[in-house]
């Protein structure tokens, strides 16, 4: 037999990625397929969750074949998954609706009704969400209302991870991490909330059994591990959700560790050691491993962003994803800093973090005829990194923070980025060789519950290997008025009324 290997699969928005790690972090096999996304009307967003389980399993087999008979060597298998996904499913386990992402903004609505019956702060303060349609809690609220018919029928709510794992387990497991980003986990207790319970009208049944993301347990279907040619005693680890797991994947998972994920979506997250909780209720905490919880923010229009104006503004239009953010990202190197006063609001989907105001819609100012793509190319990426340096601003008031800030993430190796977040940050960046955060942490978590390793690290002794940012000073001054003047404009637009008259 070869070196024990952890298969580690990561459940994305865009794409699934399945790797072989090894304990000292080297990758000895990987794959990628990418996947899209369904928008049935405006703001809703949704997948079908038996093709994303297909591709999970297809992902999990390429990967294998790939590595040319490796599975022998494979001691568990381990998952990420996106967070915020929720659909319900029927007594024979069968979807009764396609999983509601979370980018799905329908339940903005419900959000304002639940305010109006339930106590939000006291939920808060239960499970470390703020109330907001970007949680499962809300999500299922719409369902509730809009849907009943399904509703009568649904005896289980699940995650898109927990309905990928059901045919290995044959049951319903759910990990305590992709549980407290449903906005109904009691961060305490480490049980589902009885205050959202109560707020939904739900038992405890609904939902799956909580168990420890580094727990092994059995596959029952072990015809499914033959065919992969894994050995039929492989144990399953559930992993985490994918935003915990970022940080313990880039080493930000010391207290005070910061990792900054930027992919579709961009997230701000600080290591600490208990549970905290924003006096304004702007920030969320979630579980993560023994003895920390990850505490920031999420900023929903990131990597997304800069691909509707690689897909919807370039010419001619970027052919995927990638492509996309990589153009853009290059058109925005043209430009310098402050975009020549372009102001970009890019809230293409309903803005949380930090403004938690759904309400807003993508917004140029400044525009002239001497403008172009490459200017508003530059505002959408100054406007993500302004959001994001006033998160991290926020929770690190709350917590001592250890530098540097730990950058990973898809959009992170957009040339112009990492440079741009430590002069906007006006602090050192570190970017990882790899940016495989999330996936890096579903490894060290199945290779901590194998005994592989010691702690939820991988063993390497030597710092890992990347690129460290230093901030300009002039650019940083620069970016530090620039901030306060995008901060006043989003305030200024917020009292002005003006979205209450456009909102759909």
């Amino acid at each position: 037999m070869g070196e024990p290997l952890i298969l580690a699969v990561d459940i994305g928005t865009s794409s699934i990625r399945a790797a072989l790690y090894s304990a000292d972090g080297r990758v000895r096999g990987y794959t990628q397929k990418r996947h899209g996304v369904l928008r049935p009307e405006p703001f809703m967003e949704e997948q079908d969750p038996d093709a994303v389980r297909a591709l999970v399993f297809d992902s999990i087999a390429a990967c294998l074949e790939g590595a040319g008979g490796a599975g022998s060597d494979v001691r568990g298998m381990a998952f990420s998954s996106q967070m915020y996904s929720v659909f319900p499913v029927d007594a024979e386990n069968a979807p009764l609706h396609n999983s509601i992402l979370w980018s799905d903004g329908r339940a903005e609505a419900v959000v304002d009704a639940m305010r109006g019956r339930i106590d939000a702060d006291a939920l808060y303060r239960e499970t470390g969400c703020p109330l907001n349609s970007l949680y499962p809690v809300a999500k299922i609220a719409w369902l509730l209302q809009n849907r009943p018919e399904i509703c009568r029928r649904a005896a289980k709510y699940v995650s898109i991870k927990d309905y990928v794992l059901f045919p290995l387990l044959g049951g319903w497991k759910t990990d305590c991490s992709t549980a407290s980003g449903s906005g109904m986990l009691d961060l305490a207790n480490g049980r589902w909330s009885r205050l959202a319970l109560a707020a939904l009208g739900l038992a405890e049944e609904a939902f799956p059994e909580l168990a420890a993301g580094w727990t092994p347990l059995a596959v029952r279907n072990g015809g499914m591990l033959r065919r992969w040619g894994l050995p039929e005693t492989t144990p399953l680890f559930l992993g985490g959700g994918d935003g915990p797991l970022a940080n313990i994947g880039s080493g930000a998972n010391r207290v005070g560790g910061v990792n900054i994920d930027l992919g579709t979506s961009g997230a701000v997250r600080v290591a600490v050691d208990k549970p905290m909780f924003e006096p304004a209720g702007r920030l969320w905490c979630y579980a993560m491993q023994p003895g920390r919880w990850a505490y920031g923010g999420i900023v929903t229009n990131a990597g997304n962003a800069l691909q509707w104006l690689g897909t919807n503004l370039a010419f001619p239009p970027a052919a995927d994803p990638d492509a996309a953010t990589s153009e853009i990202g290059k058109l925005a190197e043209e430009v310098p800093a402050g975009a020549g006063g372009v102001v970009c609001i890019p809230y293409f989907r309903k803005a949380r973090a930090p403004n938690w105001d759904g309400r807003f819609r993508g917004t140029m100012l400044g525009l002239t005829a001497g403008h172009d793509l490459r200017h508003i190319a530059r505002a959408a990426i100054e406007a993500i990194a302004f959001d994001l340096a006033t998160i991290l601003e926020m929770a690190a008031g709350g917590e001592a923070t250890s530098p540097p800030v730990i950058l990973t993430g898809g959009v992170s190796r957009t040339r112009l980025v990492p440079q741009l977040l430590a002069d906007v940050f006006d602090a050192a960046v570190f970017m990882p060789s790899h940016c495989e955060g999330s996936m890096a942490g579903a490894a060290i978590t199945g290779l901590r519950g194998a005994g592989l390793i010691a702690d939820f690290a991988f063993e390497r002794s030597a710092a890992a290997p990347g690129t460290l940012y230093e901030p300009a000073r002039a650019e940083a001054s620069f970016y530090r008025e620039l901030r306060r003047r995008y901060s006043q404009l989003i305030k200024t637009i917020q009292d002005s009324g003006l979205l209450e008259s456009i909102r759909s």
